[in-house]
């Protein structure tokens, strides 16, 4: 990861904190005024209120203001909401997790030598062993999301370290680009699944609790796929919302 924050990251975190000491239903400054308090561009503070209105964190009144939103109702809320996510700005989901106050944690670890799932020789072409390195993430000492990450033994002639990833602050973007790959999207095909025996012990659930799944190629430059991943979300820790916009 970037050892310094982006702008667009500063001008989020100044919001956040801004709304964390606010009440719902109170105006937030105008944009001019942001962009003089933060030190950004008023583009940059437009950008991070677009995120955050995204997110539910704000309501928007067209030719009166942008204003504190009402918190959801507890009951209907998963622990934390992965609402946005952009591949040029976001680095690992434990950053993601930590600037929304929570405390992010790794459960579990584990490194092996394993034979590709079908799903991955059938999107990717892998044959052969593969890394298989598996990570559970806890929020605030939940188990909630069971990441498997599925390697090559070399990236672009590098013998790979699988081991590195039990840093929390290690992204699967990053390590790739480490390795001399540089990754320029990720795809993924979400699902609905239920925890099978291993699974629910690792995210501490019933075996056959329903679980939102996302299988996950990351791509380089040249289109070829370099890593994937199979990732198992505790629903009601942590939600997924998609968001579709209206153009004008």
């Amino acid at each position: 990861m970037p050892s310094t924050l982006s702008r667009a990251q500063i001008a989020l975190d100044h919001l956040r904190k801004l709304i964390a000491t606010g009440e719902p239903g109170d105006r937030l400054p105008s944009e001019a005024e942001l962009a003089t308090r933060i030190g950004v561009s008023r583009v940059t503070v437009r950008e991070a209120l677009n995120r955050l209105w995204h997110e539910g964190a704000v309501v928007r009144r067209w030719g009166a203001g942008t204003y504190i939103a009402e918190p959801p109702a507890a009951e209907d809320e998963p622990v934390f909401r992965s609402i946005y996510v952009d591949i040029n700005t976001v680095g690992s989901l434990p950053d993601e997790i930590a600037r929304t106050g929570r405390k992010p944690g790794l459960a579990a670890f584990s490194v092996s030598q394993a034979p590709a799932p079908a799903w991955i020789k059938r999107e990717s072409g892998f044959s052969g062993d593969l890394w298989r390195v598996g990570r559970c993430i806890a929020i605030d000492g939940i188990p909630a999301v069971l990441i498997e990450d599925f390697l090559p033994l070399q990236i672009a002639g590098n013998t790979v370290d699988p081991h590195r990833l039990s840093d929390l602050s290690m992204d699967i973007t990053t390590f790739i680009r480490q390795a001399g790959v540089r990754v320029v999207k990720h795809e993924a095909i979400l699902d609905a699944v239920l925890a099978d025996k291993d699974t629910g012990t690792a995210l501490d659930v019933p075996e056959g609790s329903p679980l939102l799944r996302a299988k996950q190629r990351a791509i380089s430059e040249s289109g070829e796929t370099i890593t994937c991943t199979e990732v198992r979300y505790r629903a009601e820790i942590i939600g997924q919302v998609l968001i579709r916009t209206v153009a004008e």
